[in-house]
């Protein structure tokens, strides 16, 4: 299982994905005026692909209006569309084949293409998560999918012989033959069931009837009621959890990213800097005398010179204990960062790991951090083994789970606050800028920090002062 966040060229990835599919696609998507991305769709249904989309239609009509998308092209190709009404439909997922999940806030139209900030997370291989989204679709569509496995098997054997029941209490056995044959093809190892079946092949109606009773009260027994918030609440629960592992990992990568930046530029301006503000610190110190605010811009001055030291210091030593990579060593570093994160992170595992998990995921964070691309592997090759367990959604109460989603909740919040700060700042910027852009940056920076102490060492000597050191 992957999980990747994309901010930009979204329409991409859809395309990508959507291409890739080979058996099923689904989508569940508020608005669509997207005609490459239909084409898209239209391409697989027609390659023999299941496409089944989900649209709203609401008071701005936006998806029917008069020359929008030919959905009814879709139909005719085989394809099944179906439309929410008397309520907004505001999801916007795709699920692949039964294993991969896109979902974000982007919609599927023009406008979120060209000129919206959206994003859009993308899990693949992870079919327990696609399970719970077409759950939903099927919820959306009023085809409720059953649940897989054996529980799918019997909860077919219990709707066939309810079936049965409703013809027995008519008196219409004509097709019960047909069905006593798809009971049987079903498979079902249960002595119970067999007894049932024997009665109806000969005829024994009311034995028939007594068997069919007891089978499904032995089964009524140990169902239990399951509140419907709860698996609103699960679905909730995991794509948080999905979206939350995409932020954390593009907020190392940022921090990543600002970490090789600040080791270059105090490598490449640091000494010539600390100059700088030594000089700024002493020639404020000859004027603090004449005036508060002389004394104010010593004391700014002085804390200045304190800072860029501790940060210079702070920038050799993390330099030491910090790995070059190329790019395909990056890559595959940020490859075993995402994977031992889905398997130590703290939201991820049982209430009794979860302080262990905090440890172990800052050791990850922090090899990744220090692009130690060994440590890494060897960490992952621990996590591999299993040593916490997953945090479960299942059996649990609607207030845990609305507790635990507004935690996360909060959580994704907050993240997407500081990414934004983080991707705002100049320094993240020149980080991810070309060569050349670098350069440009370092020479106009140098020439401006050297010009500015020649100034100073200047007003220092028609100070009559001794040179900074």
């Amino acid at each position: 299982m992957q999980t990747e966040a994309h901010f930009t060229g979204i329409r991409a990835v859809l395309l990508r994905e959507i291409g890739l599919a080979q058996h099923s696609v689904h989508v569940a998507v508020a608005w669509f005026t997207d005609r490459t991305l239909f084409a898209a769709l239209l391409a697989r249904q027609r390659a023999g692909v299941a496409v089944a989309l989900c649209l709203t239609r609401d008071e701005q009509n936006i998806n029917f209006r008069p020359g929008g998308l030919p959905f009814a092209a879709l139909e005719a190709a085989g394809g099944r569309v179906v439309v929410v009404e008397g309520r907004l439909m505001h999801h916007k997922f795709c699920i692949l084949d039964g294993r991969d999940v896109l979902t974000g806030s982007y919609n599927w139209t023009n406008r979120a293409a060209q000129s919206n900030e959206e994003n859009l997370v993308l899990t693949t291989g992870d079919p327990e998560l696609a399970r719970h989204f077409l759950r939903e679709f099927g919820r959306l569509s009023g085809q409720l999918a059953p649940a897989a496995g054996a529980d799918a098997a019997v909860q077919r054997v219990l709707k066939r012989l309810a079936v049965i029941q409703s013809l027995l209490s008519l008196h219409e056995t004509e097709d019960l033959p047909k069905h006593v044959e798809r009971l049987e093809a079903e498979n079902l190892p249960n002595p119970r069931l067999a007894a049932v079946l024997a009665a109806l092949r000969a005829r024994r109606y009311a034995e028939a009837t007594g068997l069919l009773q007891d089978f499904v009260a032995a089964y009524a027994q140990v169902q239990v009621w399951e509140d419907p918030l709860l698996p609103a609440l699960q679905l909730e629960i995991r794509l948080l959890e999905t979206e939350l592992l995409a932020l954390e990992a593009e907020r190392a990568e940022a921090t990543r990213l600002l970490t090789a930046f600040e080791l270059w530029h105090q490598r490449e301006l640091g000494e010539l800097l600390q100059t700088v503000l030594g000089l700024r610190r002493d020639v404020a110190r000859f004027f603090r005398q004449e005036s508060t605010y002389s004394e104010r811009e010593y004391q700014q001055a002085k804390r200045r010179y304190q800072q860029q030291t501790h940060d210079r210091e702070q920038a050799q030593a993390v330099a030491v204990h910090t790995f070059d990579l190329d790019a395909p060593g990056r890559a595959t570093l940020k490859k075993l960062y995402r994977e031992a994160a889905q398997l130590c992170h703290p939201d991820r595992v049982a209430p009794a790991y979860q302080s262990a998990a905090t440890d172990v995921f800052q050791q990850v964070l922090n090899a990744y951090q220090r692009q130690d691309l060994a440590e890494l592997q060897a960490q992952l090759l621990q996590l591999r083994q299993g040593i916490f367990t997953a945090a479960t959604t299942a059996l649990t109460s609607v207030e845990i789970l609305r507790a635990r989603r507004d935690a996360m909740a909060a959580k994704h919040a907050a993240l997407l606050r500081e990414l934004t700060e983080l991707r705002a700042a100049e320094a993240y910027s020149l980080a991810q800028a070309e060569e050349s852009v670098k350069a440009d940056y370092l020479t106009t920076n140098r020439a401006a920090l050297q010009a500015e102490r020649d100034r100073l060492r200047a007003q220092f000597e028609r100070l009559g002062r001794p040179m900074a050191a």
